[in-house]
């Protein structure tokens, strides 16, 4: 994987988390605090969130391909980091009568669904573009022998 190639996935993995963040945000809103008024300030939290969430990925680029052992050792670091971020950032304090524990792990096991679903759009699209080009080249090898 090329460093340009690289940036291009970090943009758009960018942009499918401020989109399940921005989803997650309305879930636990709906059960959390669902009397609480978002303001204008409060609309730039899953894009902020979403930047700092991207900074620990950073641990995935290689310029050859790792072993599936690599692989899955990188994603369960980028994870860790992940949720580390996200308890450093978060606030806890939703001033509704639940504790800050429990906000926490609300933080906690959105992060980790967001971080799933993200992993798995990601593999579904290199999944299809590596369908796309083997049939390129299944296409083009054949009609090199004839």
């Amino acid at each position: 994987m090329t460093i340009k190639e690289f940036i291009i996935s970090r943009f758009q993995l960018f942009f499918f988390l401020v989109t399940l963040i921005l989803i997650a945000e309305y879930v636990i809103g709906v059960f959390a605090a669902p009397d609480q008024v978002l303001h204008n300030k409060d609309l730039l939290g899953p894009v902020a969130a979403a930047g700092l969430c991207i900074i620990p990925t950073c641990v995935t680029y290689y310029k050859k391909e790792p072993t599936l052992k690599q692989y899955f050792v990188r994603l369960i670091i980028q994870l860790v980091l992940i949720e580390t971020v996200m308890f450093i950032a978060a606030n806890p304090d939703m001033g509704n009568g639940m504790s800050k524990a429990q906000v926490r792990i609300m933080i906690g096991a959105a992060t980790f669904i967001i971080y799933v679903l993200a992993v798995l759009i990601m593999y579904c699209r290199n999944y299809r573009q590596s369908k796309a080009l083997t049939s390129e080249l299944k296409k083009f090898q054949s009609a090199a022998w004839q």
